[in-house]
């Protein structure tokens, strides 16, 4: 039988669950609108100027070059997961969309974040892999140098992460980042291009410059998207801990009502022992 000890103790470590869910999920809003806006700003613009990088590529190709850039000629898959929990299930989600293509296709793999070494590990056992560790609260410029200066040397580089679409609503999603079009991806009309001062000279400043930022999008994106997760995933669970704790209190009362009546219930006796006498 629960005793009114024990349902005391459970409605102050539900209280205090509570409050850290609170906390934590303030937190997590604080950090989904500092980077917003500016997110949901570039997409577009990068969109596009990805889009130009593939109708680039394709007039270096049909002049009969490859990439500008020395490059190994392979493709490579990089997962972007995180370091930390309590995202809900997104990063799951998108590790099954990561595992779903590379069981189809060969690539080399790399992983960021914690998790999704953690993750890959289980899945592949000893399968190669580079890694990087990337903090998931605020973006050094340096690490994603390091991140760029490795993805650059692939002929195609496909990246795997969650883009935002509205507060409850997030996606796994994979973006080419090297100017290529992924197969499932529809192609890109032919168009044609005047280059200044020449063709081999905006294709190294496109491998370059707009690879990186191309990707410094999809880091952001994939940031976005887990902060909104994770507010809504703490929401849930305070509404979830509020919901045990209505339970509890019900319970404090009930046992509450219990002792009164078990109170009465011997006074009464008492008095009719008294009367008998």
């Amino acid at each position: 039988m629960t005793t009114s000890k024990v349902v005391i103790s459970e409605i102050e470590y539900l209280l205090s669950f509570k409050t850290i869910m609170e906390t934590y999920e303030e937190i997590a809003a604080t950090r989904m609108q500092r980077i917003r806006s500016s997110v949901l700003q570039s997409r577009d613009f990068l969109f596009e100027i990805n889009t130009i990088f593939q109708q680039v590529k394709s007039s270096y190709r049909i002049k009969g070059q490859g990439r500008f850039l020395n490059n190994n000629g392979k493709t490579l898959f990089i997962f972007v997961s995180a370091n930390t929990g309590l995202y809900g299930d997104i990063i799951r989600r998108t590790f099954e969309l990561f595992v779903q293509h590379l069981k189809k296709e060969r690539a080399d793999v790399a992983i960021i974040g914690r998790l999704g070494l953690k993750l890959f590990q289980e899945e592949f056992g000893k399968k190669p892999f580079s890694y990087f560790d990337l903090s998931d609260n605020k973006i050094d410029i340096e690490d994603l140098k390091k991140i760029v200066l490795y993805l650059i040397q692939y002929e195609k580089v496909l990246v795997f992460y969650e883009q935002f679409q509205n507060i409850i609503s997030y996606q796994p999603i994979i973006t080419s980042i090297a100017g290529d079009t992924s197969p499932w991806e529809p192609k890109v009309s032919e168009t044609k291009y005047f280059f200044e001062p020449s063709l081999e000279k905006v294709m190294a400043f496109f491998e370059k410059e707009i690879f990186a930022s191309i990707f410094d999008q999809t880091i952001y994106e994939s940031q976005l998207a887990k902060f909104s997760s994770r507010m809504v995933s703490l929401d849930r669970a305070t509404e979830n801990t509020q919901s045990q704790l209505k339970q509890a209190m019900f319970a404090k009362e009930r046992i509450r009502h219990q002792a009164i009546n078990k109170e009465q219930n011997q006074r009464l006796a008492s008095m009719s022992l008294w009367i008998t006498h």
